[in-house]
């Protein structure tokens, strides 16, 4: 077993769980055994995500504790307070709803000496030349954590409002789909003015207005005021069907009346 620099500044000893700052070694803290575990486990598995499920054997293996999830939550909460405790950022990732990694931001140093740091020792341990893990991001001063922590914060909440305009989009999508109406009178064409009436044919069989004009005495419609009429005549004349309506009513709330006059042969 080895014990860690992390990011140059912070001594990791594996055995007893102290964390301590190399430039003020009086700055201590300890991770609970559990966490210590934990963190250790993130770091054998370098940068790869461990999914909370994967934790959660790992949990019920060596403990007989009802609440997996919060023991996991206690762990992950201990490591960070730990960190902070002696001024550094948390050592990790956690991925919405999936697992948990150790942070890209981190840089690892193995040491060959399990003695940490106190007031009366001047001794360092030798520190390896290089990394334990090959780190993509290196940290040469806390700043710029602070930004990569900042990157983190704004993709996530980018993510979410990319996320609820989708959700939004898709709801307006599908209830102006359900909610719209059928072009019932697209097919019908304008034939030309009787009187206030425009009158529109379906068929491509002209309407004798005189004829109109006889059919729509016999229903009382007057053309006195603005009225849309849709007149459908199918080939054999056995069926004539006759729409009033006060607009068009594809587009707006325009009220209509329908006639039929059936042909006895």
């Amino acid at each position: 077993m080895h014990n860690y620099i992390i990011n140059d500044r912070v001594l990791f000893n594996t055995y007893t769980g102290v964390l301590s700052r190399l430039d003020d070694p009086k700055q201590l803290s300890t991770l609970s055994s559990h966490a210590k575990q934990l963190f250790l486990h993130l770091i054998d598995s370098g940068y790869q995500i461990i999914p909370f499920e994967q934790l959660s054997v790992d949990v019920k293996e060596r403990s007989d504790l009802p609440n997996v999830n919060a023991q996991i939550t206690a762990e992950l909460d201990n490591i960070v307070k730990s960190f902070q405790q002696i001024g550094e950022y948390e050592p990790m990732m956690i991925v919405y709803s999936y697992g948990v990694q150790l942070s890209t931001d981190v840089e690892l140093k193995v040491i060959s000496s399990y003695r940490s740091f106190n007031e009366n020792e001047r001794e360092k341990p030798y520190i390896a030349k290089e990394s334990v893990i090959d780190s993509t991001v290196t940290l040469d001063e806390p700043t710029i954590s602070v930004k990569s922590k900042n990157n983190r914060f704004i993709w996530y909440y980018t993510r979410i409002v990319l996320v609820i305009s989708l959700s939004i989009f898709l709801l307006y999508f599908a209830l102006n789909l359900f909610s719209s109406k059928p072009d019932y009178f697209a097919d019908y064409h304008y034939q030309g003015k009787y009187q206030q009436c425009s009158v529109f044919i379906h068929n491509q069989k002209p309407t004798d207005l005189v004829h109109l004009k006889l059919r729509l005495e016999e229903f009382n419609v007057a053309c006195d005021t603005p009225h849309n009429i849709y007149v459908s005549i199918p080939a054999d004349d056995r069926r004539e069907s006759y729409q009033v309506c006060g607009g068009n009513p594809d587009q707006e709330q325009a009220p209509c009346v329908s006639y039929y006059v059936v042909k006895v042969k």
